[in-house]
């Protein structure tokens, strides 16, 4: 019988730390690499491998994931002096579940097809507590042979895993996604502004929207913190909102898409960082159009602004 293969994680930090601890919860033997070392120990102590580098973490590996911040961290995992190029085998596969630009996600797979490495673009929809949950939705484009060596280990981190297409597909459906989770929060937050200036109870129309046709499980979600103004330690603050948004933005210049709608909401976004609120939840925003509305005080019905 063959051998179960070893799994590489590179990136512990709100999401990638449960996946990995997932991996290890469902008996996989896991390789973890973090820069910052400390996000490594509790995996240890349930069993994972610290390795030094990405390159020691491929070395170790069959199949390798990482979940980072940009594309500069991509590049520098990827193909850098002590990346997973460095330490793969030939036949490694390296599954990268982070938000970058399909430009350099495609420059990245071309060099490591150079180097006779496997590359699969996975990205994931859901929200911290899924990926405790082990309940996240994953996307992944490449190809059909390396996504089918990646499906089984990826059964650990998601209740739904897809193939979405051979290429950068995966890359341009977790845009979408960004484009949409951004739009979204901004408009309620204008149409709730308008309610609420016209003297409509703030939390009674919230329980009208999610009764009604226009709920939805986003708003759901979000629900118990518009009532309580608690927009502190979100699972997506408005930094990483607005760097997603600047990677939408940048590829639809490329491919010569006009968005006007999700330029103007990464204005706002700038706006709620300029006043000190980069690390507030997204839903946020609310507050940018309640002041331009000049609503002062608390909202009928609702907690203290």
């Amino acid at each position: 019988m063959d051998r179960s293969p070893v799994i590489g994680f590179i990136g512990l930090g709100r999401m990638g730390g449960p996946m990995a601890g997932n991996l290890a919860a469902a008996g996989h033997t896991v390789v973890v690499y973090d820069i910052d070392r400390s996000r490594c120990e509790p995996l240890a102590a349930r069993g994972a491998q610290i390795a030094d580098s990405p390159a020691a973490v491929a070395a170790a590996s069959d199949i390798s994931f990482s979940i980072i911040m940009n594309d500069a961290v991509l590049r520098q995992v990827a193909l850098g002096e002590a990346g997973i190029v460095q330490g793969a085998r030939p036949g490694h596969l390296y599954c990268d579940l982070s938000t970058v630009s399909p430009t350099v996600s495609a420059e990245v797979g071309s060099a490591l097809s150079t180097a006779n490495i496997a590359y699969l673009r996975g990205r994931v929809a859901g929200s911290i507590g899924l990926a405790e949950a082990g309940e996240l939705t994953i996307f992944a484009s490449g190809a059909s042979a390396d996504f089918g060596r990646a499906e089984p280990v990826l059964a650990a981190l998601g209740k739904r895993i897809l193939h979405v297409g051979r290429d950068e597909e995966a890359a341009y459906l977790k845009l979408v996604h960004s484009t949409i989770v951004g739009v979204y929060a901004a408009l309620m937050g204008e149409a709730l502004t308008l309610g609420e200036k016209g003297g409509v109870d703030f939390d009674q129309m919230l329980d009208i929207l999610n009764d009604g046709p226009l709920g939805s499980v986003q708003l759901a979600l979000k629900t118990p913190m518009l009532k309580q103004r608690d927009f502190d330690d979100p699972p997506s603050d408005i930094d990483t909102a607005a760097k997603d948004l600047d990677i939408v933005l940048s590829a639809a210049r490329e491919q010569r898409i006009p968005m006007p709608l999700t330029s103007a909401v990464r204005q706002l976004m700038t706006q709620r960082q300029a006043h000190g609120s980069g690390k507030q939840d997204i839903w946020s925003m609310l507050e940018t159009f309640e002041d331009m509305a000049a609503l002062t005080g608390a909202p009928t019905g609702g907690a203290q602004r």
